[in-house]
């Protein structure tokens, strides 16, 4: 699961925000990666040694392993993982003459070496994703990912059995399966949407009326499924005021993934796991900064990319989040 969404302020910031939404615990926190970070594709092939430096949510597997759920680069490049339940296809072979990674490892790739959506294109022919159960992880991970970088336009990379290619997200949002095209046309069942009351309406000689506020929302979805979640996030994208400064789009970004965010024991898998939101994240590409929520603690923590940190950090970090809730004493 997963919910994922670009965003612009007036004064020109730019965001990539998400929640993490799955039953396996991945116990992530907010890291940074540095320049020339030394690590080992899983599939038996030479050290690669990234260009330049990586700050988002993730966890330590090894010293050399890191999974990068969600980030962005120095350059405000920023990419976000989520599942493709059923829709994923990768290679089933390993190719010759081309980078051979298994999924969790992209976002590592796409960040390392890439300092703009332009540029990750002309190189996507470079790398292949294989079908391997050897990840970390321990099982195959069907994923897609959203771009966006300073441009402020959104990208989507979806494998589907035809190499990797980043296609245009027009909405600036997404979830899981179904792929992004079943997702935009989905969006022409729900044009009764608005967000101020419908008018009244005359039955023969009587005059209805909206009981209250809201009554433009009627068909908008409740539910977790991921064409739900799409509908809800578009519809909070759409029809909130635009956000004037980066402190501003952070909290009305924050609110819009509340609008998606699953609560424990509200979506159960088959065996009874609970798929959840483990945690928001707001990637703030301007300031460099990222914003973090996790599920046991509403406080919102931020590490940023600083040029002292991008220029002296040799070794990778991590940002170890309270877990226990806090709270601020007023009196």
């Amino acid at each position: 699961m997963c919910t994922s969404l670009t965003y612009s302020t007036v004064d020109g910031h730019h965001f990539l925000a998400r929640t993490m939404d799955f039953s396996l615990e991945l116990d992530a926190n907010p890291l940074f990666l540095p320049r020339h970070f030394e690590w080992y594709p899983i599939l038996s092939q030479p050290a690669q040694i990234t260009k330049y430096a990586i700050m988002g949510a993730g966890a330590q597997f090894s010293p050399t392993q890191y999974l990068v759920a969600d980030g962005f680069n120095e350059h405000g490049l920023a990419c976000a993982e989520l599942f493709f339940a059923g829709a994923a296809v990768y290679e089933p072979n390993q190719m010759a003459g081309k980078l051979n990674l298994v999924a969790e490892e992209f976002t590592t790739w796409a960040l390392g070496y890439h300092q703009s959506l332009a540029d990750l294109a002309q190189d996507l022919e470079n790398v292949v994703i294989i079908d391997s159960n050897q990840g970390e992880l321990k099982a195959n991970q069907p994923l897609h990912w959203i771009f966006t970088d300073k441009t402020g336009e959104t990208m989507i990379i979806e494998p589907e059995g035809h190499g990797l290619h980043l296609i245009n997200d027009p909405v600036g949002v997404m979830t899981n399966t179904p792929n992004l095209d079943w997702h935009l046309k989905n969006l022409n069942n729900y044009l009764n949407l608005q967000p101020m009351p419908f008018p009244e309406r005359q039955y023969s000689h009587y005059t209805a009326h909206a009981f209250s506020q809201g009554t433009g929302t009627q068909a908008l979805p409740g539910g977790y499924t991921p064409p739900q979640r799409f509908v809800r996030a578009a519809y909070s994208r759409q029809t909130m005021p635009q956000a004037q400064t980066a402190a501003d789009g952070v909290n009305a970004l924050l609110h819009m993934l509340d609008n998606v965010t699953i609560p424990k024991g509200a979506n159960l898998e088959s065996d009874g796991q609970t798929d959840y939101t483990q945690y928001q994240g707001v990637l703030s590409l301007d300031e460099r900064a990222y914003y973090f929520v996790n599920y046991t603690n509403r406080t919102v923590y931020r590490t940023t990319m600083t040029d002292e940190l991008i220029q002296q950090q040799t070794t990778p970090v991590i940002y170890p989040a309270q877990s226990q809730q806090q709270s601020v004493p007023l009196n």
